[in-house]
C-alpha cells in the first residue's frame, strides 16, 4: 500500500507543479484570468494534499482524489480545445485519481475507538 500511496502523492504533485504557472503564462490557450488563478490555486491545494497524503494524514486521500478529478475535467477541457499539455494532463491526473482510490479502496478500515 505504501508504493500505492507514493505513487499516487508523485503523479499529484506533478500534476500540480504543471498547474503553477498557468496564472502567469498559459501558453497562448486564452485561458480566461479567473479560470487560470483557479487552475494554479488547484496546483498549490494539490501539492498540499500530496504532501498529506505522504505523511498518511486523514483527509489526504479523499482529497487527492477531488484534486485529480478536478484536473481530469480539466484535462478533458484541454482535449477537446487541443491545448498545449492536455494529453499529458490527462495521464497524469488519471494515474493520480487512480493510485488514490486504489489506496482508499484498499486501506484498512480503522475501528473506532472507545472512549
Amino acid at each position: 500500500m505504501r508504493t500505492i500511496r507514493c505513487t499516487a502523492a508523485i503523479a499529484t504533485i506533478v500534476m500540480s507543479l504543471l498547474n503553477l504557472p498557468i496564472a502567469l503564462d498559459d501558453g497562448g490557450n486564452g485561458i480566461p484570468t479567473p479560470a487560470a488563478w483557479l487552475i494554479s490555486l488547484l496546483g498549490i491545494v494539490g501539492i498540499v494534499a500530496a504532501i498529506a497524503l505522504l505523511r498518511s494524514a486523514a483527509w489526504a486521500t479523499p482529497a487527492v482524489v477531488t484534486v485529480g478529478a478536478l484536473n481530469l475535467i480539466g484535462a478533458v477541457v484541454a482535449l477537446v480545445r487541443s491545448w498545449d499539455g492536455a494529453v499529458i494532463g490527462l495521464v497524469l491526473s488519471a494515474a493520480g485519481t487512480g493510485l488514490a482510490l486504489a489506496h482508499a479502496v484498499g486501506r484498512p478500515a480503522k475501528a473506532p475507538q472507545a472512549s
